[in-house]
């Protein structure tokens, strides 16, 4: 059996419990370190410790996986918010080359992050200075880029700068210039070999702003070096170490799966989600290719069939502003998506369903549709989470997952086929709206405090148990395990829990 090890982006079920899940349902085992050794939100990773323990770990490995914030910062936060300089992150990175040095036959993915520029007053992840000053910093990085472009005037930008003081700007600008350096870093690890492949992915990116303006001077120095091949550019965080995952899978299986995709509605397929930089048709090629698969050409028979809910236009979490005719129009196209996929399982085909239409939380009546017309135990995949790149890689890593797993494998597959569904559609469409306004009613918040976490875990599980009982043959074979629900951040945002 394949075992790859992982250092995780953090410590948050999407950077470790997904992975696990993703391996377990194609059959490999994914090896990942104590979690006494990782980030814990803003307390940084035992660095010296994962370390130790990659190189204790390798001689086991086919692969490894590296995200260097953790390794090097201690992890997401703390790429944001500490103050360590340049030299003693990279000085942490070197464990890589004495890894290529020690297994030159191991293979070793690294990633890392163009890090974001947040559009919220919140500090939770950022900065204290970001529960301020956040928004206006973002509109700041915003018309630098713009003005650098040509797309805006220096007056605006000038006002844009009176928003912040001189003092913040400049922790801005210093903080991303260390980061830049890492970056720069990696790209030299790279370029020595050190790196079979790296991800500079983007978090939270838009067209616009200081991290698209990085990333334009990262591709220009990428293009001079000869691993240009070798380098992945794209949006994406949380679900790069499962896609990860599942490209080093398919290498050492070699192969390539083909993937037809179709889009609804099909106009729909030029809108740029939420928090990406381009057309949703960009997503999806950009994801394919991290994870190691292929568009399929006309008329060829695909390994995979893939459906796309698109962005709506607005780009916004869904919210029931459409009118009667919008409403139509949409069930209309979501219903011929739903259609052709019941075809294709009817055809054998292995189907998967990424549901992009609003971020952070499903679409309900993509689901409502499902339930009525699709085989809902033989879905390959589904996912509706966060960014449309989060959704798209997860999805596609997922249904990688079960070609390879294949019907061995076929628990694990429907265990984390009901993991996602409870949890992109029960928790973030519905059981989240309804925590945040209980607690909104109840005692005047948002969001969770250590007092309320045990209630809102017993709603949550409760509720996640009744949405479970709504899935056509899924909902007599599992259920929340009691008492397993937890909030990893103490926040309502995301959730963990344990399927039985």
């Amino acid at each position: 059996m394949m075992r790859i090890g992982l250092i995780p982006l953090d410590e948050r079920p999407a950077n470790t419990r997904d992975p696990a899940l993703i391996a377990a349902a194609a059959g490999i085992t994914l090896v990942l370190p104590p979690p006494s050794l990782l980030s814990r939100q803003r307390q940084p990773a035992n660095c010296a410790g994962l370390a130790a323990w990659v190189e204790d770990v390798a001689p086991s490995l086919d692969g490894v996986i590296i995200a260097c914030e953790q390794l090097g910062y201690g992890g997401l936060i703390a790429a944001r918010v500490s103050d360590e300089p340049a030299e003693v992150i990279m000085q942490r990175l070197a464990v890589v080359r004495r890894l290529r040095q020690r297994f030159p036959r191991l293979t070793i993915y690294g990633f890392n992050v163009i890090t974001r520029v947040s559009n919220a007053n919140d500090a939770v992840e950022e900065p204290l200075y970001w529960a301020e000053y956040g928004e206006a910093i973002y509109r700041w990085s915003q018309t630098l880029d713009q003005v650098q472009q040509g797309q805006a005037s220096g007056a605006l930008l000038a006002e844009a700068q009176r928003m912040i003081p001189s003092e913040l700007r400049h922790d801005v600008v210093r903080r991303r210039l260390r980061n830049h350096l890492v970056n720069l870093a990696t790209l030299h690890l790279l370029n020595d070999g050190v790196f079979d492949l790296l991800v500079l992915s983007s978090d939270d990116t838009s067209p616009f702003g200081l991290p698209s303006r990085e990333k334009r001077w990262l591709s220009s120095w990428a293009e001079l070096l000869p691993a240009r091949e070798r380098l992945l550019m794209y949006p994406g965080a949380d679900e790069v170490g499962s896609v990860l995952v599942m490209r080093m899978a398919l290498a050492h299986a070699g192969r390539q799966p083909a993937v037809a995709v179709q889009y609804a509605p099909a106009a729909d397929r030029h809108n740029v989600a939420a928090f990406e930089d381009g057309p949703v048709t960009l997503t999806v090629e950009r994801q394919l290719a991290a994870a190691g698969c292929r568009l399929a050409a006309a008329g060829e028979a695909a390994d995979l069939w893939l459906g796309v809910n698109a962005p709506v236009a607005r780009r916004a979490e869904w919210n029931p502003v459409d009118g009667p005719r919008e409403q139509q129009m949409r069930r209309a196209a979501v219903s011929e998506l739903v259609v052709q996929a019941a075809a294709a399982q009817r055809a054998g085909q292995v189907v998967a369903i990424a549901d992009v239409a609003y971020p952070n939380g499903a679409d309900p009546l993509l689901i409502e549709l499902m339930v009525a017309h699709l085989e809902l135990p033989t879905l390959a995949a589904y996912g509706g989470w966060n960014t449309a790149g989060n959704t798209i890689g997860g999805v596609i890593a997922q249904a990688c997952a079960s070609l390879l797993g294949g019907a061995r494998q076929r628990a694990a597959q429907e265990r984390l086929l009901v993991h996602r569904l409870v949890e992109d559609y029960g928790y973030q469409h519905l059981v989240r709206r309804e925590l945040r306004q209980w607690l909104r009613e109840a005692y005047g918040q948002p969001d969770l405090t250590a007092e309320l976490i045990p209630l809102a875990a017993a709603q949550a599980e409760q509720r996640l148990n009744a949405v479970i009982a709504t899935l056509p043959g899924l909902a007599a074979r599992w259920q929340i395990l009691p008492g397993s629900v937890t909030f990893p951040w103490r926040r309502t945002f995301e959730i963990d829990f344990t399927l039985q």
